[in-house]
């Protein structure tokens, strides 16, 4: 019989963070019994599930009933319990709950330590007392945790992603859907509309992009908190034949296909899965200069800027847009840094041997923990 392994998240957006937990479930299925767990809230049914239509099996819990939940954990065979915390105030009591049912109790970090408030710092602070190992999805986010937690206590383990799945649409086809011919320049975005991604610096950039080239075409994807006032910014500058807001996709590998670029344009990160995406496909990427994208595009990419200085990011992308050589060379580099570096099963089997210095010798008998 496989160990019960219980990936549980209490973020209230669990989206990159989910695709990781699903992504280590599906890959780990064949050594463990797979639990995702989340709140009970309506980003957290969605991701639950997308988590069981994957196969997966899954449990919601309510924050405000945390000790039922603790209850199912006693009794549901759990072996150990591996919390994903979006940003450091997440994942407190769940870390505490795992270690009072007498749980090996691990914590993924997925962005950098951000904690401003003494409060907040020293409630983390409490909170590892119940942790076992923590793991940093990026070198860099360890980094700003090492003053914090020790650096004998972080395992490093990049982010993996399985590959995109070829694209379903030719790259023209998804051209026209999108009201594009097919020599317009196409510059791609998928992320999340929050502060963190800086979209409104990408706006500023068009107008100066639009000037070298001005049949460019910039599609944004994606939901969340600053939608509309991006969608409401690009009304005011006149862009509306320039810039598309496309909302949520489930079609990312076939815009991929059909983009010239991709602009990650964010404040900070951990280690983008979507950043991996584009990389896996050999698009063209211009990212910010920030700890998690320079991690996994590499020192030397040639299309980094500073973040939130608009000027220089209208200066890469139209480098980059002018340079075919120089983009397709950057493309190639970054698919193959991707399949040296970025799969799930290497992610997987390394979180693996983390579970392995955790639990006790008679729950990993069994063959399959081997093959």
């Amino acid at each position: 019989m496989r160990p019960v392994l219980v990936l549980a998240t209490d973020s209230r957006e669990p989206s990159g963070l989910g695709t990781h937990m699903v992504t280590l479930g599906l890959s780990l299925v064949h050594q463990f019994d797979i639990v995702i767990a989340c709140q009970d809230d309506e980003r957290g049914r969605a991701f639950l599930q997308s988590a069981a239509r994957s196969g997966l099996r899954i449990k919601s819990f309510s924050p405000d009933d945390l000790p039922r939940f603790g209850k199912w954990l006693k009794t549901s065979g759990a072996a150990l319990l591996h919390v994903h915390a979006g940003i450091g105030w997440e994942g407190h009591d769940l870390v505490r709950l795992g270690k009072a049912v007498g749980l090996p109790v691990l914590r993924t970090e997925h962005l950098p330590y951000l904690l401003t408030s003494k409060v907040q710092q020293a409630e983390y602070a409490a909170m590892l007392l119940s942790v076992d190992r923590v793991i940093a999805v990026s070198q860099d986010v360890a980094d700003t945790y090492a003053d914090r937690i020790g650096r004998f206590r972080i395992a490093v383990i990049p982010n993996g992603i399985v590959p995109p799945a070829p694209s379903q649409g030719s790259r023209a086809a998804v051209r026209a859907e999108l009201g594009l011919a097919e020599s317009a320049p196409l510059v791609l975005t998928i992320a999340r509309f929050t502060t963190q991604k800086d979209h409104a610096s990408l706006l500023k950039a068009v107008p100066y992009v639009l000037l070298q080239h001005p049949d460019a075409r910039f599609v944004f994807v994606g939901e969340g908190p600053e939608r509309d006032r991006i969608a409401d910014s690009v009304h005011k500058a006149g862009l509306e034949k320039t810039v598309t807001l496309l909302g949520g996709r489930g079609d990312v590998p076939d815009l991929l296909t059909a983009a010239d670029l991709f602009v990650l344009p964010s404040l900070f990160e951990g280690l983008p899965l979507v950043l991996l995406e584009a990389m896996a496909v050999g698009v063209p990427i211009v990212g910010t200069a920030v700890d998690g994208i320079i991690e996994a595009v590499g020192v030397d990419h040639p299309f980094l800027v500073k973040a939130g200085d608009p000027l220089l990011l209208a200066a890469a992308i139209g480098i980059a847009l002018g340079d075919a050589v120089a983009a397709r060379a950057a493309g190639s580099a970054g698919r193959s840094r991707f399949l040296r570096h970025f799969q799930a099963d290497r992610m997987a089997k390394q979180t693996s041997a983390q579970y392995a210095d955790l639990l006790a010798p008679s729950l990993l008998t069994s063959e399959a923990w081997f093959s």
